[in-house]
This record gives C-alpha cells, sequence and structure tokens, in this order.
C-alpha cells in the first residue's frame, strides 16, 4: 500500500468505519457530505475506483458506493494491533486453584457476564480438557441482528449449543498466545463467514482455557481486542 495518498488512506479508513458502525454503503456525495477531504465528488469517485482495482473496496451492486473487502478490513485490524502498546500483547498466565468446583463455576460464569456486558457481543469461556463451554448475551444478539440475518441468525445458536464441536472447532484454530481475530474468509466454518470471532488462549492450573467474542463484522474492534485482551 505503499503507492497510497494520505488522501487514499483517509478515504478507506472513513470507508470501514463506516461500515462498522452503520453497516451502510458509503458513496461519494454522502462520504463529502460527511467529512471535509475539500476535494470534488468526482475526484472521490476516482479513488474510489482506484482502491477498487486494488481490491480494498467493492462496489456491492451497480450505482452504489463502496464497502470494504475483507483484505481491507484484515489490514485495518492489523493496523489496530500493530498501534497497541507492547504491554497489550504480553502473555499472561492466570493462576488459579480450581479444587472448588463451584468457584471455578462462579468464575467462569463471572468472567463470561463481565465480558458481555462491556462489549454487548456474544461471549464464551472454553476448557477443552474439562470440556466446558459457558456462553452469554444470545438474546441480545437475536434482538439486534433477527431482522438483517433473518433465519441464518439460528446457525450460530445451534453451533454453541453444540458443545462438544465448538469446542473442538475454537481449539483447532491456529493461535498465538495473544489476541487472535478471525474475520469473513478466515472462519473456515461457511455460515461464520458474516461473523468475527476474537480469541484469546489464557492457562490456568497448567491447562489451556479459551475466551472469546463471536458477532457480526460490524463490531467496536479496537474496544473490543482491548476487553478480550484485559478481561483475564
Amino acid at each position: 500500500m505503499s503507492n497510497l495518498t494520505g488522501r487514499n488512506i483517509e478515504i478507506l479508513k472513513i470507508i470501514v468505519e463506516e461500515f462498522i458502525q452503520t453497516w451502510e454503503v458509503l458513496g461519494s456525495k454522502a462520504l463529502l457530505k460527511k467529512y471535509d477531504l475539500w476535494v470534488s465528488s468526482a475526484t472521490v469517485r476516482n479513488d474510489m475506483a482506484m482502491l477498487e482495482g486494488l481490491e480494498l473496496i467493492y462496489q456491492p451492486y451497480n450505482s452504489a458506493g463502496r464497502l470494504p473487502t475483507a483484505k481491507w478490513l484484515r489490514a485495518f485490524i492489523s493496523y489496530l494491533m500493530k498501534e497497541m502498546p507492547n504491554h497489550f500483547l504480553e502473555a499472561k498466565d492466570v493462576k488459579m486453584k480450581s479444587n472448588d468446583v463451584k468457584t471455578l463455576e462462579d468464575f467462569i460464569y463471572n468472567i463470561t457476564s463481565e465480558l458481555a456486558k462491556k462489549t454487548g457481543e456474544i461471549s464464551f469461556f472454553i476448557s477443552e480438557s474439562n470440556g466446558i463451554l459457558e456462553y452469554s448475551w444470545i438474546s441480545h444478539f437475536l434482538e439486534n441482528n433477527y431482522k438483517m440475518l433473518g433465519n441464518s441468525i439460528f446457525s450460530i445458536i445451534k453451533m454453541l449449543e453444540d458443545k462438544n464441536n465448538f469446542i473442538r472447532f475454537i481449539s483447532s484454530l491456529p493461535l498465538n498466545e495473544w489476541v487472535n481475530i478471525f474475520i469473513w474468509e478466515e472462519n473456515i466454518i461457511q455460515f461464520l463467514r458474516d461473523y468475527t470471532i476474537i480469541l484469546k488462549p489464557i492457562v490456568i492450573d497448567g491447562n489451556v482455557w479459551y475466551i472469546g467474542l463471536i458477532w457480526g463484522l460490524k463490531m467496536n474492534y479496537s474496544f473490543n481486542i482491548s476487553a478480550v485482551r484485559w478481561m483475564i
């Protein structure tokens, strides 16, 4: 992206931020009406055509504005991760005594519930070795997304209810030890292509657990990445 101008990058940032906030297609006139770029609508259209040629944005239908591609959304997320302070990405070993099952259950429930409340997304907490899956905020997901997603929304619920398969799916993902993000085609399950998974492995009593979020592509990435990182 070294050949991009400052204006090109500004337009890219606006398109992805509008997409995340509103889920709407953004055309050149709407962009200029909302943002002061001090150029003509024709100039913005030319910029958009160039960015489309680089596969960073696309036109979903004729005479429409542009939306970010998976390629640009991935670049945007990688930029967020790169710009975060170093201590944000440091691994952290969680020490906790788990002989008391009730204490462990309360701990898992509280962490999952708190993460969901902070982010407004579906949160989950997994232990592969113990076969544990806790999740929260499903009702809000249904309420906020049913009109947009229709009956396909129930695929997420079915996936979470199929506990063993979901645990195996999460455990099989290629993970680093910090915060991991999977979007669009990076989610190997077909019906997850319209969703983002933010995931972090943690260590409890020597065993690997996973804490994470799953929601549509429209989410507050910087806040949610921070929430997953710092929740535990």
